[in-house]
């Protein structure tokens, strides 16, 4: 940490160069705060608070506690926050992230100094050279259907991480983890207890993100986006709530959400999604992306931002967190069952290995098919087991990509980022440690980008109030036995919504936000036309066997078209903005 000395020594010559999306004039953004405070340039975005008291955190008061604390300032803050620290008297630039970096941060070191923007489309227009795209990130693409960070889809440019300050000196680079969670397994309180401490705590929080005019709720009709609608309607008489209906029965919860919007009182509004519209906004949305994003429910998002702000809303509160925090998503409850049956029959693993996999039984019937798919999980690790059915799973990784790319790059490096990101907490249990590896890869990198950039787009801003750090760390003291029991996912967050949400969705089956891009491509000639031709003209860029490229075109053709459909968007959503961007 910086001492007076230090902080009293004469101005170094460090280049760095801050640069934010809109403008690249920070004194022309309503939403970055700037503050010259002992020699150091202080940049603020969001809405940082004092641990201690809660109260703001201006840029001022951050730069004194860079005086106190140095690096470990951050220790010293809550909230939801990116933040730039350029100290000129040592020549040191400081760059810090929230804990789920509900604000991306971009960085460069360039034998200039250091770039820093906001948007990656901001830093590509400040680099004095062109930004080569990274193969590897493309590999990496194809697997998670994002780029996780620190990677980017440009060599050389990096993104923060969760948690995370990076440091630049001189042309130096370093980088710390500033928090990491600590689960506890026993709890000192009844269940009964952690429910009512659960449910007035969301009220306290709740409460807080409701201080702005014109703010409304995405109601999706699930868990979380119904129980913070509710919530906000304790502080906001009827709030606008919106939500994106799809003409097919499987993908459409619209009911719930018309059930949530009947119960609390709520203004509710709604927009059914059709092929039209997604051919009409895909071009808008991929070219406001920052780098290739595949995860196509970002289309009924930037829909239902879309709509709020067409009714005058400028602020929404989404639901994301609550399945991570609290246990939500199938695949908890499907991966701890393998791990039980793991753990039972670890003595015959051996055997059946021998007895079924390493001898010339063929995989019909269907029964001895899926006996050897279930000993092949049990020989896995619980990232293997979660990615079993993951695209580069099923195919021979070398024939997917070209040999140019093949030789360039780790096949394998997404395989081992799940696997070191489950590693990373070796004393929790099985269930935490899977819910931190989906606070990185399921929330940082996927569904706040997604969320963040279409409300961006749409023109209105949005809180997350499930990530709440007094949430995170209430979640952090629930044992995971509660957070979920055999056949009850979110089992603790259902008994704190007890009496409060209506049964019909409280017992609801887990839906998720997907669209029918698969049916829809089969079905309509103009969707089918731009996905098809999009995918044939990433042949330009030698990334992908031919080979490949026909048979994804083909699978989705005569297979299974809602699997193969997400196969084929991600391609499509890649050679989109390739094209507009290459």
């Amino acid at each position: 940490m910086p001492d007076s000395a230090e902080l009293s020594t004469e101005p170094a010559k460090a280049a760095v160069q801050v640069l934010i999306s809109d403008s690249n004039d920070l004194n022309a953004s309503d939403k970055w705060q700037r503050a010259s405070v002992h020699g150091c340039e202080i940049y603020c975005y969001g809405q940082p608070l004092q641990k201690k008291c809660r109260g703001e955190a201006a840029p001022g008061l951050i730069g004194q506690l860079y005086r106190d604390l140095g690096g470990q300032c951050v220790q010293a803050l809550t909230g939801h926050y990116a933040l730039i620290i350029d100290d000129r008297r040592s020549g040191t630039c400081h760059l810090f992230s929230d804990r789920f970096v509900t604000h991306r941060l971009y960085y460069q070191s360039v034998s200039s100094g250091l770039i820093v923007a906001d948007s990656l489309q901001a830093l590509r227009g400040a680099a004095t050279e062109p930004l080569a795209l990274s193969r590897q990130a493309v590999v990496n693409y194809l697997y998670h259907h994002m780029i996780p960070s620190p990677r980017t889809v440009y060599e050389g440019v990096y993104c923060l991480e969760p948690a995370q300050r990076v440091s630049w000196c001189q042309g130096t680079l370093s980088s710390e983890t500033w928090w990491q969670p600590a689960f506890d397994q026993q709890a000192s309180q009844s269940e009964q207890q952690l429910a009512d401490e659960l449910f007035v705590l969301m009220q306290d929080v709740v409460a807080d993100y409701c201080i702005k005019d014109k703010t409304g709720c995405f109601l999706s009709g699930g868990l979380d986006s119904s129980s913070l609608a509710g919530l906000v309607s304790q502080s906001i008489p009827s709030p606008d709530v919106f939500s994106i209906g799809f003409p097919v029965a499987r993908y459409d919860e619209i009911d719930y959400a018309r059930t949530a919007v009947e119960h609390f009182g709520l203004n509710g509004h709604e927009h059914c999604m059709t092929p039209e519209d997604v051919v009409a906004a895909l071009p808008q949305v991929v070219g406001s992306m920052d780098q290739p994003f595949g995860n196509s429910s970002v289309i009924p998002t930037y829909f239902c931002a879309q709509l709020a702000r067409s009714q005058g809303v400028n602020r929404l509160i989404a639901g994301d967190g609550g399945d991570e925090l609290f246990a939500g998503n199938q695949r908890y409850a499907t991966q701890l069952q393998l791990d039980r049956w793991r753990q039972r029959l670890r003595p015959l693993i051996g055997t059946l290995d021998l007895t079924l996999l390493r001898s010339p039984l063929p995989d019909t019937p269907a029964l001895l098919g899926k006996a050897k798919s279930f000993v092949r999980q049990l020989k896995m690790t619980v990232p293997e087991n979660v990615q079993y059915y993951n695209f580069l799973n099923l195919l021979d990784r070398k024939a997917i990509f070209s040999a140019s790319v093949v030789k360039g790059v780790d096949l394998f490096e997404p395989d081992r980022q799940c696997q070191q990101l489950y590693d990373a907490l070796p004393d929790a249990s099985p269930l935490d440690r899977l819910l931190y590896l989906d606070w990185k890869h399921t929330l940082a990198d996927n569904d706040l980008v997604k969320v963040s950039s279409m409300c961006r787009l749409a023109g209105v801003d949005v809180v997350y109030p499930m990530l709440d750090d007094r949430l995170v760390d209430f979640s952090l003291r629930v044992p995971a036995g509660i957070k979920l029991t055999r056949g009850n996912l979110r089992h603790l967050y259902k008994r704190a919504m007890d009496g409060f949400l209506p049964n019909k969705i409280i017992h609801k089956t887990k839906h998720g936000f997907g669209l029918p891009f698969g049916l829809w491509t089969k079905d309509q000639p103009k969707l089918q036309k731009l996905a098809y031709e999009a995918i044939d003209s990433l042949q330009r860029y030698d990334l992908f066997e031919k080979t490949f490229i026909d048979e994804a075109i083909h699978r989705h053709k005569s297979g299974h078209a809602s699997y193969y459909g997400e196969l084929v968007w991600v391609l499509m959503v890649l050679a989109l903005w390739l094209d507009r961007n290459y």
